[in-house]
């Protein structure tokens, strides 16, 4: 994605990190690449075995770090390589969000999508949504440029 000039609305380009998992969700990341489907370059994806092993302390941590929005990126439930691993990632994200109206953090920052395998187009458009969103909602309050 190209910055524009002049307006600082569309000049924010907000740091998105993104946990994924390896199965299904990788694969829709992979085809996306081999697809050359396009998306915003500022995603930052880590693979992690299931999304279902997560914790809430490093989806925060992931805040703190500097990131403007978080993203999840799951299997289907029916597709889940471990059978159980979306619906603990719904847990986990619950979980989160409590702690991030705590935090004062807007919800809208994080979000959990479910990724069919291989489905690249599916994986550019829901980032891409995503991403837009954050830019909209601007830095996060936990941004170190908002010190």
């Amino acid at each position: 994605m190209t910055r524009s000039k002049g307006n600082p609305a569309t000049d924010f380009q907000p740091r998105i990190a993104g946990f994924v998992c390896n199965w299904s969700a990788y694969s829709a990341v992979e085809m996306a690449g081999a697809s050359k489907e396009e998306y915003p370059p500022n995603i930052h994806l880590v693979k992690v075995a299931c999304l279902g092993r997560l914790h809430p302390g490093l989806i925060l941590k992931a805040f703190e770090l500097g990131a403007d929005g978080v993203v999840l990126l799951g299997c289907p439930p029916d597709d889940c390589h471990y059978e159980f691993g979306m619906a603990q990632a719904k847990e986990v994200f619950a979980q989160t969000i409590k702690l991030l109206n705590l935090l004062g953090i807007d919800r809208q920052r994080l979000a959990l999508l479910e990724m069919p395998l291989g489905r690249g187009d599916h994986f550019s458009r829901k980032v891409t949504s995503f991403t837009r969103k954050i830019r909209q909602l601007g830095l996060s309050p936990l941004s170190p440029a908002k010190g």
